[in-house]
């Protein structure tokens, strides 16, 4: 958070400040608009309305002051932040030969903070958990965005790889896939956020090379990814539980048949490559909405 706020006007972390920032979901910035923050259900007003130029500074503050060095991100409609903090964009997205090439007169950033929450997977891990196996059923979280999908697998990572020792589940390897670097929040080998002690992770990664480096290279016993959904995702996933790998991804969406109008994820599920497929509830954070086994 120090790092976001650095970033920031002066006057408008002076703002920021008069409020609890360990409940800071979300920092809303609007050319021309007043900055907004998301605490959870409540959402606050600060009354500071920011100009275009000023956005201009924050993400160049974001970015080190080398944009160029940004430019595969900003091009996917984020920056990643230190601490697995996450920074989305909108604008006037400029497009060459049908291809995102970058996002300019940026208008708007959705900062999204994110917290380490002890014990956010309490009512979803009973539904992965393999104690049989001690190892973890192939599962896919669902939920639309903003209901603590990220939060909740970090929380499973730590817990299964150090071990459950209240239900004699045993610790296990894990390997990480942080495609954005908001699961483990890696920075110069150093992880900010704790996954546990038998995890590793391979950070900046698309999930069809990393999952593929992770087997070979790490002997995870699961693997666990964020947001499924994309034409590689298949073929891996496939790879991985045909490997003999636990896995455990996420997904947008709010129901069954919002998955399977996304092509890929239908026919990962015509596959039957997933065991669970949990649905989070869309107003409580954390709670289980919905199960379906396959």
């Amino acid at each position: 958070m120090n790092f976001i706020l650095k970033c920031l006007p002066k006057d408008l972390i002076t703002q920021i400040l008069k409020h609890n920032i360990n409940r800071i979901e979300e920092i809303r910035i609007r050319s021309g608009k007043p900055v907004l923050l998301n605490m959870g259900n409540i959402e606050i007003n600060l009354k500071y309305v920011i100009n275009s130029n000023q956005i201009v500074g924050i993400v160049q503050s974001m970015c080190n002051n080398s944009i160029y060095a940004y430019q595969n991100e900003i091009m996917e409609g984020y920056i990643t932040l230190p601490g697995g903090h996450r920074a989305g964009i909108a604008g006037n997205v400029v497009i060459s030969d049908g291809k995102v090439t970058n996002i300019s007169h940026i208008y708007s950033l959705n900062i999204r903070i994110a917290h380490q929450v002890e014990n956010a997977s309490d009512d979803v891990i009973r539904h992965i958990l393999d104690t049989q196996n001690n190892t973890i059923h192939n599962t896919l979280i669902v939920s639309p965005p903003g209901c603590g999908k990220t939060t909740i697998i970090r929380d499973v990572a730590k817990r299964i790889s150090n071990g459950i020792p209240e239900i004699n589940f045993k610790g296990i390897n894990v390997c990480i896939i942080d495609e954005r670097g908001e699961i483990a929040a890696l920075d110069k080998g150093i992880a900010y956020n704790d996954v546990g002690i038998r995890t590793d992770i391979l950070d900046n990664v698309p999930k069809s090379v990393g999952i593929r480096m992770a087997i070979r290279s790490m002997a995870p016993k699961a693997i666990i990814a964020d947001e499924i959904g994309n034409r590689d995702d298949v073929d891996i996933i496939n790879y991985a539980v045909c490997s003999g790998v636990s896995c455990l991804f996420t997904a947008h969406g709010s129901c069954f048949e919002d998955l399977v109008k996304n092509n890929e994820i239908s026919k990962i599920i015509n596959l039957k490559l997933f065991k669970r497929i949990v649905f989070l509830d869309e107003k409580i954070k954390g709670k289980v909405k919905n199960v379906i086994n396959i």
